[in-house]
């Protein structure tokens, strides 16, 4: 399935004026799609959900992951500036979250479209948060992506439809659903 978006130069002057504008828990998306570029979701196969020691080193099948081994431990939800160790946010996906995924190298517009619809997320409702959280991965071989249990949605640019699309789809699809956040870092 393909969603489309915005240019970035379009996307980089919409986001200049939303940006402080859009509140956590909003239910509309923070810019407007105009369909010129697209984004692409995946479903990918299950890697399991078993836990491994904090720390380990841990390899994926895929590219972000969307299941796997993982720490016993998993992340608050929040938007993070430094990056956080897959094995922690995989845990998160396990409990029903969706993580949010830029490329450090990203361009500028990217970054802060994904911020705007990160902040933009609608509240999950058997939560009263939106059970989501945001951290760079310099693994991702996209600028963008946004990942649930089993699946994957990813671009070179962010489409906040789509984005909302694929939160309303496949929040709360992992086999734990558990709604607060963890204890790290």
């Amino acid at each position: 399935m393909r969603f489309h978006e915005r240019s970035l130069t379009a996307l980089a002057a919409a986001v200049s004026a939303v940006v402080g504008g859009v509140g956590c828990g909003s239910s509309t998306p923070s810019t407007p799609d105009d369909g010129s570029c697209t984004m692409e979701q995946v479903s990918v196969p299950n890697e399991g959900w078993l836990h491994v020691l904090e720390g380990s080193a841990i390899t994926y099948a895929h590219n972000p992951p969307a299941s796997g081994p993982h720490y016993p431990v998993w992340l608050r939800y929040e938007a993070y500036s430094t990056t956080m160790a897959r094995g922690y946010w995989v845990h998160n996906l396990e409990h029903g979250a969706i993580v949010m995924l830029y490329r450090p190298d990203a361009p500028a517009a990217v970054v802060q479209a994904l911020q705007a619809a990160y902040r933009g997320l609608p509240d999950d409702p058997l939560c009263g948060h939106s059970r989501a959280l945001l951290t760079p991965d310099p693994q991702l071989n996209s600028p963008a992506a946004v990942v649930a249990a089993d699946f994957v949605l990813r671009g070179a640019c962010v489409s906040p439809n789509a984005i909302n699309q694929f939160v309303t789809t496949h929040r709360n699809r992992g086999p734990e659903q558990i709604c607060a956040g963890g204890p790290r870092p």
